[in-house]
């Protein structure tokens, strides 16, 4: 299993490359997807531009991360460029209507921040499919309406491990999926600290491989972070 991690930001490809490498070797030897090894790479480019060896052999399947907001909403930065990855004609507007539409026959109209929703896009003549062997979005919100999040550092921590680990759990429900697409979280029109997001998003990553549910909570509680932190990095 595949989990790439993918910006057009060079600050932010920096910062997710320097958090790895500070995980301890035993953590990142020790992660797995269930009975499969778990490796992570970086990838600075636009989503377009991305390259991978996908098995047609195996139909394995890839599944993008989308940090969209609770009405689907799809008509900005990332989400528009991922919009016209799983478009037949390369229209974004036509998968942000069908997401909206989607989110309203399945959630109400409103998708609350941080629910993760698997959303099968079924586009077998878009770059998605072809390119990517990619049917399906992860969707999560990160923002209800497209605004300046202004967290404090530790909402930032809590929310931005939350939304990661979410994306993890449900997409590890789909046996189907050997790579996962994730871009940063909230650091676009959200506004949140790169540096805080990089660390908490590799940061959650190590600690799911690693099977360390049960540790959670110390890491979000800020007096006790210090603990699990040990036991990740050098």
């Amino acid at each position: 299993m595949r989990i790439v991690l993918l910006d057009a930001s060079g600050n932010i490809c920096r910062l997710w490359k320097q958090e790895l490498r500070r995980l301890k070797k035993e953590v990142v030897d020790a992660m797995r997807w269930g009975d499969e090894k778990l490796e992570v790479s970086v990838f600075n480019g636009d989503i377009e531009e991305l390259k991978l060896d996908t098995n047609k052999e195996t139909k394995k399947e890839t599944v993008f991360f989308s940090p969209g907001n609770s009405f689907g909403g799809m008509g900005g930065g990332y989400d528009r460029a991922l919009a016209c990855l799983f478009s037949d004609t390369g229209d974004w507007k036509t998968t942000d209507r069908y997401v909206k539409k989607w989110i309203v026959e399945n959630s109400q109209g409103y998708s609350a921040p941080g629910t993760a929703r698997l959303i099968r896009i079924n586009t077998p003549n878009s770059t998605a499919w072809r390119k990517y062997r990619a049917s399906a979005i992860l969707h999560i919100p990160t923002m209800r309406t497209p605004e300046s999040l202004a967290f404090s550092d530790e909402q930032t921590i809590q929310s931005v491990f939350d939304w990661t680990w979410q994306s993890l759990v449900r997409v590890r429900t789909e046996p189907s999926v050997d790579v996962f697409v994730l871009t940063g979280m909230g650091t676009g029109t959200g506004g949140l600290a790169e540096w805080l997001v990089c660390r908490v998003m590799v940061a959650a990553i190590a600690m799911f491989g690693n099977r360390m549910g049960k540790e959670v909570l110390s890491y979000l509680d800020s007096p006790h972070r210090s603990i699990i932190e040990k036991k990740l990095y050098d």
